[in-house]
C-alpha cells in the first residue's frame, strides 16, 4: 500500500507542477521593464513581445542633428489569445522612464502599422521612452527611423540671411484645430527692417512668426506677418505693428502642413532674406 500512495501522490504533484507551467507561458513574455527598458537603434529592427495584460518597455535616443518627427514601424505583428474583443497591441510614448501616468501621444494597432506618435516634433540627442500594452500574446519587429519634418520648439532649424534652406520638408495633417504636422525655424536679424519668406512648395502649407522659442504664445500678429495658404509661399514679415522687424533679434518661424489627410511634403529655396 506504501507503494501505492507514494505513486498517486507523485503523479498528483508532478500534474499540479505541469499545469502551473501552461498556465504561466499562456500569457507569453514582455520586453524590458520600467527601470530597464529594452533600447532601439535609430533604423536597425528589433523583434520583441508582449505578454498578455503585459507591457513592454523600450528607449531610443535621437541625434545629436536629429530633431524632427519620428515614427515606429510595428511589422509582422501577431496577436493571439486576446481576452477581449480589441485584438491589439498599444504603444505610449513618453519623456520620463518607467510608468508615468503622463504621454505625448498613444497610437493602437491591431495589424502590422506605424505609430507617427501624432507626428509631434522630437529633440536632438534627447531619449524617448516606449511602452507597449498588449491585449493579447503579441509578437512584432520594431524599426525606428526620423520622419519628414524639420527642428522641434527647443532645437528649430537656423536658417542664414539671403541663404537658401534646400530639402525641406513638413509631415502630418491638419487636425481641427490640432496641429498635427509642424516644422520649426529660427532667424536672427541684423537691422531693423522687413523680411521677406519665400519657397518653392507644391503642396498647401502655412506659415506662422513668433517672438521666442514657445512658438505657441507671443505670437508676432498675422494682420502684417502671416503667409496666404497655398504652394510657393511668400510673404513678407513687418512686426506686430508694421513698422518692420527689431534689428538683432532672433524670430522663430513654423511651417504647417494644411493637407487634410497624412501628406509629406517637400520644399527647396526656403529663404529669409531683409527687404532692404
Amino acid at each position: 500500500m506504501k507503494i501505492f500512495y507514494y505513486f498517486v501522490f507523485v503523479l498528483f504533484f508532478g500534474a499540479c507542477s505541469v499545469t502551473t507551467e501552461e498556465s504561466s507561458s499562456d500569457y507569453g513574455s514582455s520586453d524590458g521593464s520600467a527601470s530597464s527598458p529594452v533600447e532601439l537603434t535609430v533604423g536597425t529592427a528589433k523583434v520583441g513581445s508582449v505578454a498578455k495584460y503585459g507591457y513592454s518597455y523600450y528607449k531610443f535616443t535621437t541625434t545629436s542633428t536629429g530633431a524632427g518627427s519620428y515614427k515606429l514601424e510595428i511589422s509582422s505583428l501577431s496577436i493571439t489569445d486576446s481576452y477581449s474583443s480589441s485584438s491589439k497591441i498599444i504603444s505610449y510614448l513618453y519623456t520620463v522612464q518607467g510608468t508615468p501616468s503622463n504621454y505625448l501621444t498613444y497610437q493602437s494597432c491591431a495589424d502590422s502599422c506605424y505609430d507617427y506618435f501624432w507626428y509631434k516634433n522630437m529633440d536632438e540627442s534627447t531619449t524617448y521612452y516606449i511602452r507597449i500594452y498588449g491585449y493579447g500574446k503579441g509578437t512584432y519587429s520594431l524599426t525606428l527611423s526620423q520622419g519628414g519634418s524639420e527642428g522641434s520648439k527647443n532645437n528649430p532649424v537656423a536658417l542664414t540671411l539671403g541663404e537658401a534652406h534646400t530639402g525641406g520638408k513638413v509631415e502630418g495633417y491638419f487636425y481641427y484645430w490640432g496641429h498635427r504636422g509642424n516644422s520649426y525655424y529660427k532667424f536672427t536679424t541684423t537691422s531693423a527692417d522687413n523680411y521677406t519668406l519665400s519657397m518653392n512648395n507644391s503642396d498647401d502649407l502655412d506659415c506662422f512668426l513668433f517672438t521666442n522659442s514657445l512658438f505657441s504664445s507671443s505670437y508676432v500678429s498675422d494682420t502684417h506677418n502671416g503667409c496666404t495658404i497655398g504652394e510657393n509661399l511668400s510673404t513678407t514679415f513687418k512686426g506686430s505693428s508694421g513698422a518692420g522687424l527689431n534689428a538683432n533679434t532672433t524670430y522663430y518661424l513654423m511651417i504647417e502642413q494644411k493637407g487634410t489627410t497624412p501628406l509629406t511634403t517637400t520644399y527647396d529655396n526656403m529663404t529669409v532674406a531683409a527687404e532692404g
